[in-house]
């Protein structure tokens, strides 16, 4: 019983990776042909969770041209679990899923976590200009409580 209870928590749980159980409401940060350099930002208003003074959100990121990974696949974007350090003003990423299409859509091509050994690629959040995650800080600590 305990295998087969073991076994619906991971089923469960990669069901929750790749379909969501709530509808998305995706809030643009950045468009392609702005300061943002090809790079669509877009953050979940519904996943946004604050907690004084860190939080986190689903993030979306598309870029413009095919990015190469380090495991050696290319993807076009990734749908993210970024932590957000308001009082810091830091945003890093948990785990990411890469996409072949733009808009996380498509074959998903890999993921990643910080809870794997590899980690997080170096420098993934750093592809994205610094007005931009900017404005990521901006809109997700904008629902922390201040103290």
């Amino acid at each position: 019983m305990a295998k087969q209870t073991k076994y619906c928590c991971f089923l469960v749980a990669g069901l929750a990776l790749a379909e969501p159980l709530c509808a998305q409401q995706w809030f643009p940060l950045a468009n392609a042909g702005t300061d943002a350099a090809g790079v669509t930002v877009e953050i979940d208003l519904q996943s946004v969770r604050a907690r004084s003074p860190v939080g986190e959100g689903v993030i979306r990121v598309t870029f413009d041209v095919l990015q190469p990974h380090p495991a050696g696949f290319g993807f076009r974007s990734f749908v993210g679990t970024a932590q957000f350090d308001c009082q810091r003003r830091t945003v890093q990423l948990a785990s990411a899923a890469y996409f072949a299409q733009p808009s996380g859509e498509g074959v998903r091509v890999g993921s990643d976590s910080s809870g794997r050994e590899s980690g997080m690629p170096p420098g993934l959040l750093e592809r994205v200009p610094a007005t931009v995650r900017q404005a990521l800080l901006r809109a997700s600590c904008a629902a922390a409580p201040t103290n």
